[in-house]
């Protein structure tokens, strides 16, 4: 009996590692493109941001590892303006009105885009974890695709991306 339960963890540790595995972009590849609508309702295409550096966060409100990811990232708001980082939040199965009262509680700066999505973020990037943080660089290539990052950790990648800038 025993023999079988460890069995059965393994199996499931290395189904959960396939599917994180399997959820990332490679590194170096095309970022998938997505469309949606915008928290004021204006429509979103992600590569209208091509041939600038975007940092995209895929998360929701009541997440609490998206929370912490947000704040990070707020932390960083004005080194982002100087360097003309992108900041795209994306934030699945969410209402406008749960997403503008996450920003007034947090008293969070506004994202360059805040996307609510219906399912194509979701779908081209095979979230299944969440948060999700994505760097792309300038020529819509993939830096970075994985989970939460600290401020500081979150800096040090975008410096590597933008190489000095």
């Amino acid at each position: 009996m025993k023999r079988l339960l460890v069995f059965v963890v393994i199996i499931a540790g290395l189904v959960v590692a396939s599917v994180a595995v399997a959820s990332a972009v490679p590194i170096g590849e095309v970022a998938p493109d997505f469309e949606g609508v915008t928290l004021e309702g204006k429509q979103f295409k992600l590569s209208d941001y091509r041939g600038e550096p975007i940092l995209l966060k895929i998360g929701t409100t009541w997440c609490p590892s998206c929370r912490e990811q947000t704040r990070a990232i707020d932390t960083l708001h004005d080194y982002l303006t100087e360097k003309g980082v992108r900041f795209v939040d994306v934030f699945v199965d969410e209402s406008g009105k749960s997403v503008n009262k996450y920003f007034a509680k947090g008293k969070y700066h506004n994202p360059a885009a805040i996307v609510l999505d219906e399912g194509a973020a979701h779908k081209a990037y095979n979230v299944y974890v969440i948060p999700r943080l994505v760097l792309i660089d300038r020529n819509f290539l993939v830096v970075r695709d994985g989970d939460t990052l600290t401020s500081g950790s979150l800096k040090k990648k975008l410096e590597k991306m933008l190489g000095g800038d």
